[in-house]
């Protein structure tokens, strides 16, 4: 049996996509059970890369 492991940013688009998308910053945390101070450099960088969208507390994945 194998196990891929998957980089802390394909976890946290896997867990929004699958979460309809839009989450709260606090319930992103919890589901991906890592610390903000890990969490919000990914977030920034996928607000700039992947079309993610940062609303005060709430985020959400846009599609071009």
């Amino acid at each position: 049996m194998t196990s891929l492991s998957h980089s802390p940013r394909d976890r946290i688009l896997w867990i929004m996509t699958n979460n309809g998308g839009m989450m709260e910053r606090s319930r992103l945390r919890a589901a991906t059970g890592m610390r903000y101070a890990l969490l919000n450099p990914i977030l920034d960088e996928l607000a700039g890369k992947a079309g993610l969208k940062l609303v005060l507390e709430k985020m959400g994945i846009s599609y071009p």
